[in-house]
């Protein structure tokens, strides 16, 4: 199981550099074509979406360490807590990413009511993530409790 899931991350990591490498400046080349008056953004947009993606791969590969200690049975040690905590820093840094992102198209006058509901629910999504990831932070912590308990006795 853990074999397939690092097989799954692989190819994610390898859609993402396909994404930085040649969709995002494609797509952001056919934007500037359609609306030249926003041509401008062109560049802040590819860095911006890079840096976003880019994130993802980080956590992506926190991920893999992750289920490489579950692999050698070594999930639930001190160990663990620094690549969980990482994911959560990486959350919040793509929260931050899209929000800079959108006043960066709300100076431009680009904006409009569709990316202020796209920036708000990505805002809710991100939050509700770094969430997920503190809980799974104090279960991770709970269960090194219950082990170092069990080793102790």
């Amino acid at each position: 199981m853990i074999t397939m899931a690092k097989s799954g991350i692989a190819t994610l990591m390898l859609a993402i550099v396909g994404l930085q490498m040649w969709v995002v400046p494609e797509f952001a080349a056919g934007m500037a074509r359609i609306a030249p008056e926003f041509s401008g953004l062109r560049g802040p947009g590819v860095v911006l979406v890079g840096m976003l993606l880019f994130c993802v791969q980080l956590a992506l590969a926190c991920v893999w360490r992750l289920l490489a200690l579950a692999g050698q049975e070594r999930l639930f040690e001190d160990r663990a807590f620094p690549w969980v905590d990482a994911i959560t820093v990486l959350i919040a840094s793509a929260v931050m990413l899209v929000l800079v992102g959108s006043v960066v198209i709300g100076n431009a006058g680009a904006g409009g009511p569709f990316i202020l509901l796209l920036t708000v629910m990505s805002v809710i999504v991100g939050g509700v993530l770094a969430l997920i990831a503190g809980v799974l932070r104090d279960v991770l912590r709970h269960a090194v409790l219950l082990q170092e308990q069990g080793t102790a006795a």
